[in-house]
């Protein structure tokens, strides 16, 4: 698939494909490069990052779909689709395109891609976590995403003491 911008920058040969275990340390890769630099500066090593993805891989309902340019992984979408009383819900966990190729449509190809999916088989929604106040916010809200005002996220340490 041809894919550039409005902005004319270089015209790309773009492929997305459902992920399969050879397309991993790619992916691994790939997330490593996006998630260790600004606005995250996680410190994700390889051997972690692998076991993080690979939850997800074998979580029931696993789909993935990475974003290619030749034998490069510019990208991917890793989520899994889960039964809810309303219809199916596919729960993005992790999606992330390098920043050498963002803003030129990759991360919206993607999405394009799994919602063309995830209509044939009949999933009713899509949802996610994101930080706030970051591009991805204002990402996924430009791509139809709404924030919902009603649930909040709770997390706590896990060796505090209950009082």
């Amino acid at each position: 698939m041809d894919d550039s911008n409005d902005k004319g920058r270089e015209v790309f040969l773009m492929e997305m494909n459902l992920f399969t275990e050879k397309d991993l340390q790619k992916c691994i890769a790939a997330f490593m490069e996006v998630f260790n630099a600004e606005p995250w500066n996680d410190q994700w090593e390889p051997e972690r990052a692998e076991r993080y993805l690979m939850d997800f891989v074998r979580t029931p309902g696993f789909m993935g779909i990475v974003a290619t340019e030749g034998e490069e992984v510019i990208g991917f979408l890793f989520g899994a689709k889960r039964a809810w009383w309303s219809g199916d819900e596919f729960f993005i966990y992790e999606m992330c395109v390098k920043a050498t190729v963002q803003n030129q449509g990759v991360g919206k190809a993607l999405l394009k891609h799994l919602l063309e999916k995830l209509e044939s088989d009949n999933v009713a929604t899509v949802s996610l976590l994101t930080d706030r106040g970051i591009p991805a916010e204002a990402f996924y809200k430009k791509n139809g995403f709404e924030e919902i005002e009603r649930l909040v996220y709770l997390s706590r340490e896990v060796r505090m003491n209950l009082s």
